[in-house]
């Protein structure tokens, strides 16, 4: 249900699904007339009249717009029927209706003319105040790329900052993964309905995500990640972080487009400098010439090994490295999630993140673009 308008949810999710009118004829509406059910109300002559008194062609955009009656029959046959379904469904599964004018998104939607009238989630969502940085980068991300990923996200938790990715392979689920680990707050935006996790092995890191922050979509319940539906994915990503950061990437990725978008919208953009002899930092060395910010941090300069990204555990020595060579016995085996690893070690994920970020540094394990640890040297 949508907590800032439970009476209107189902209005505000039918004006959102429906087809033949453009989004911004849509906001047009919204401003007129007030709220979502008085656009639906409305008769066909009160649509065009609202709109002719404000200057708009009340069939500009519209299907059939070459033709002055072509509105009329998309509107005749406008019914709740869907929108009852989908919010139906949506309360069956525990996902939540996030319209235009909750206080979570309002500030979102009143400064960006093409973010959608709806969204939906699941889990909590923070303090609208809480400043949110996106972390964002190649799939294929090199140790270099997953230690900066590590050092920037233990920045920003400690500074309290939600943390957002997309839920993909490399630099994006290690930015969720070290969230947790550290007792952070993380978002997940998704290209498809609340249904399934994309990609489906991330499917307990996203149950994971919602029991302290949320997976966020702007497709309802049951709708597949399309290629568009990324492209989707990555511009609400883009409008609802304060800062991007973009860790790793090639010149021609999602993660250069998201950050383009956002640098486009105003946010303020940090790329990680590289060679430029490594293809994963391409694009990250393009968006600096193209005025993005330079992210530099000078504690990943502290020690010429990984330091400890959860604080001070002295006296552990000895135990963190009986813990390192049971993890490279069970790797020699086979590859593992982090999930799956956890429990087969045996201890808290604060623990085992730790030795992971050690053992990955001095190349004894590495995390792969399938989603799981690896012995270096093995399968």
């Amino acid at each position: 249900m949508c907590n800032a308008c439970p009476s209107q949810a189902v209005y505000w999710i039918w004006l959102n699904e429906l087809r033949g009118i453009p989004l911004r004829t849509k906001r047009t509406l919204l401003d007129l007339l007030g709220n979502p059910e008085k656009v639906f109300n409305a008769s066909c002559g009160d649509i065009a009249e609202v709109l002719a008194g404000n200057g708009k062609d009340p069939v500009a955009g519209v299907a059939d717009s070459n033709h002055p009656d072509g509105f009329a029959p998309l509107w005749s046959q406008r019914n709740l029927g869907q929108a009852e379904s989908i919010l139906r469904t949506h309360e069956e599964h525990h996902i939540e209706t996030l319209c235009a004018t909750d206080p979570h998104y309002y500030h979102i939607y009143a400064h960006d003319p093409k973010v959608p009238l709806v969204l939906y989630y699941r889990g909590k969502l923070a303090q609208p105040k809480i400043p949110l940085i996106g972390i964002i980068g190649s799939r294929s991300c090199s140790s270099y790329g997953r230690r900066v990923t590590r050092e920037a996200v233990c920045e920003a938790v400690a500074q309290g900052k939600v943390i957002a990715s997309g839920l993909s392979f490399g630099i994006d689920a290690l930015a969720h993964e070290t969230t947790l680990a550290l007792g952070g707050t993380t978002y997940a935006f998704l290209p498809c309905g609340l249904h399934a996790a994309q990609p489906a092995a991330h499917a307990q890191l996203m149950e994971r995500i919602i029991e302290s922050g949320a997976v966020v979509t702007p497709y309802s319940y049951g709708k597949k990640a399309l290629p568009f539906r990324f492209i989707g994915r990555n511009d609400l990503l883009a409008a609802w972080c304060d800062t991007l950061l973009v860790v790793e990437a090639r010149i021609q990725s999602g993660s250069i487009r998201t950050a383009r978008t956002a640098m486009a919208k105003g946010k303020r953009v940090f790329a990680v400098p590289n060679s430029l002899l490594e293809p994963n930092s391409h694009g990250t060395n393009h968006l600096l010439a193209e005025g993005a910010h330079v992210y530099l941090n000078d504690s990943l300069l502290a020690t010429p090994v990984a330091r400890d990204i959860l604080g001070s555990h002295e006296g552990h020595g000895t135990a963190a490295q009986g813990q390192g060579q049971r993890i490279l016995t069970i790797l020699t085996e086979k590859p593992l999630g982090t999930g799956a690893l956890v429990s087969l070690v045996g201890q808290d994920i604060p623990l085992v993140m730790e030795s992971l970020a050690a053992m990955e540094v001095a190349d004894q394990v590495e995390y792969r673009s399938d989603g799981r640890w690896h012995r270096v040297g093995g399968p």
